[in-house]
């Protein structure tokens, strides 16, 4: 059998003591790698007897892999990729692990293989901790705030990452040009981004309330902020320090309402890990859209393999798994596969069943309806030979649906096609928002109407999300105020948060950098919403059946501090 080997791996174990907490990892291997099977469980990074990853971005040119620490912020270095002190293993999961890694021509790697190393500790005297690929010198600090309201911060910049550990309280301050006599106003750093590539910025809160007027920043010693390599960054001295002008609270915000009328600021990127799309469609709110048709949960989780023969299938889950062929052995007549949450076929699902008599579901219907209908039909003995597969969340098919008779896909969130469904000829039928290439060339979508169950029906909790385009388009936030929210948590819970708007969507959610204020996004001239609506399931002591009231976001409003592009 043909394998990829595993040739090296860096740093070795080094004669410094310790790796530093933000050089990189490289494997390299005997072949070209194959992107798609790089993922967290192929390539474990960890503190030995831990169980959370470290944090990075995993990276795959060619024949390497890189593992980047993410660089953090706290001035005691916890919130680093890698933490000081630690000792990390690293696993490497190859043949015969399904999950493991492979060579771009499909072959695996020889063999799982397990590295052990230490970083750098923290220590007095200070050690060296991180690696400065600009060792000789230091980058200045650029002043990116020149006007900001009494409550503000400062913002700089620099081209390169900055140590934590070298930020001091008070090392910058702010004298006033209008009283020159009074005391200065010591400033706060700390670190609003660390970055390989995108350097650092630095926050300078004052210790009290600016008063309107013009002020001079100044550095009270060129000798405490640093690099990694522990060369001193500086703030240009223009005249004696760089001039700052101060407003009235409020006074140079700039605001924006999102009310959900506009679905261009929907983006199409799917929310990892939610169980449906939310619905934004341009009425004014934030909703659940989801079928009372899509059944009582009653069976559970539910993973489709080999023969199946039941014609009414009610799921919390609902998955065919990938490489598995599912078959549904029912007799002729209407099958229904229905599913509280979302739906994932990955593997291939079949009906062999013959044609059958056409679907042609009346337009503005309701879906339920329509279902009373199909049954009718059949225990009336004129056998449709309709298949309908129903997910209350998002419906995904990355493997294939093969259906002889007429087919009917319904999605309370979204339906994502980048497999292959086919079904009878102009008898596939959509009903909820999405679609994809994979799709029959005749597929139609119809206008059933997804009706709302009138009572809780829920198993488990449900949660459905959507992510915003970059909001402002424009990029020219330079420092985010508060938001405001307007919601109503139903019988359920809502949440708002908000991340940059750089974010790589093809990492999960937890690595995007979500936070529960704009406030804490002081590096993103514009930013996304991600917003999450979760339904919870009845109590089950409830002697009375619990309303169907999901939660509702009406309206989002933001404001923030324009600056120059």
């Amino acid at each position: 059998m043909r394998v990829m080997r595993l040739e090296q791996m860096r740093p070795r174990a080094a004669a410094r003591e310790g790796v530093y907490l933000n050089e990189p990892l490289v494997l390299h291997f005997s072949s070209h790698v194959d992107v798609t099977s790089v993922t967290r469980e192929s390539l474990v990074v960890r503190p030995v007897g831990g169980f959370e990853p470290a944090k990075g971005r995993i990276e795959v040119v060619g024949d390497r892999v890189r593992f980047l620490p993410e660089l953090g912020v706290a001035r005691d270095l916890s919130d680093g990729g890698l933490l000081p002190g630690t000792r990390y293993e690293v696993l490497v999961r190859g043949f015969p692990a399904p999950d493991g890694l492979r060579a771009v021509g499909g072959y695996p790697l020889e063999r799982s293989a397990r590295f052990f190393f230490t970083t750098a500790e923290l220590s007095e005297p200070r050690r060296q901790m991180f690696d400065d690929p600009t060792p000789a010198s230091g980058a200045p600090l650029t002043l990116r705030t020149t006007r900001l309201d009494g409550a503000g911060s400062l913002l700089l910049d620099c081209d390169e990452p900055l140590d934590p550990l070298t930020l001091v309280d008070g090392d910058f301050v702010l004298r006033s040009l209008d009283r020159p006599a009074g005391p200065a106003v010591p400033l706060d750093p700390r670190l609003a981004w660390n970055s390989h590539e995108r350097g650092a910025r630095l926050e300078l809160r004052p210790r009290r309330q600016l008063a309107p007027g013009s002020y001079v920043l100044q550095q009270r010693s060129e000798l405490a902020v640093r690099d990694f390599g522990g060369n001193p960054v500086w703030l240009p001295r223009l005249g004696g320090g760089q001039s700052i002008e101060v407003y009235e609270e409020g006074e140079a915000l700039a605001h924006l309402s999102e009310s959900f009328l506009d679905t261009q600021r929907l983006s199409a990127v799917p929310v990892p890990g939610v169980d449906g799309a939310a619905t934004w469609t341009g009425d004014g709110r934030l909703t659940v859209r989801y079928p009372a048709a899509a059944g009582t949960g009653a069976e559970g989780r539910v993973e489709l393999r080999g023969a199946e023969g039941r014609k009414d299938l009610h799921a919390v889950r609902l998955e065919v798994p990938e490489a598995e062929e599912v078959e549904l052995l029912s007799a002729p007549g209407l099958v229904l596969l229905r599913s509280q949450g979302r739906i994932t076929v990955d593997g291939r699902l079949v009906r062999r069943s013959g044609t059958g008599n056409a679907m042609n579901p009346e337009r503005g219907l309701e879906l339920t309806a329509f279902l009373d209908r199909a049954a009718e039909l059949t225990e009336l003995g004129n056998e449709p030979n309709w298949t309908v597969i129903i997910a209350g969340g998002d419906l995904f098919v990355r493997g294939e649906i093969l259906v002889e008779g007429p087919l009917l896909l319904v999605a309370g969130g979204r339906i994502v096609v980048t497999g292959r469904v086919r079904a009878q000829a102009s008898q596939l039928w959509l009903v909820g928002r999405g679609g994809g290439s994979g799709l029959d060339a005749t597929a139609s979508a119809v206008d059933l109407v997804i009706d709302p169950p009138f009572f809780n029906p829920l198993v488990e909790p449900l949660t459905f999300g959507v992510l915003s385009v970059p909001l402002p388009s424009s990029g020219e936030a330079l420092r985010w105020g508060e938001a405001e929210v307007e919601a109503d948590p139903g019988k359920g819970r809502f949440q708002v948060l908000y991340l940059p708007a750089d974010i790589d969507v093809r990492e999960p959610v937890e690595s995007w950098g979500a936070v529960r204020s704009p406030r804490d996004l002081l590096s993103a001239p514009s930013l996304r919403l991600l917003l999450l609506l979760t339904v919870e399931p009845a109590d089950p002591q409830s002697r009375k059946p619990v309303p169907w009231v999901p939660p509702v976001i009406d309206d989002v409003r933001l404001e923030w501090e324009p600056g120059r592009r």
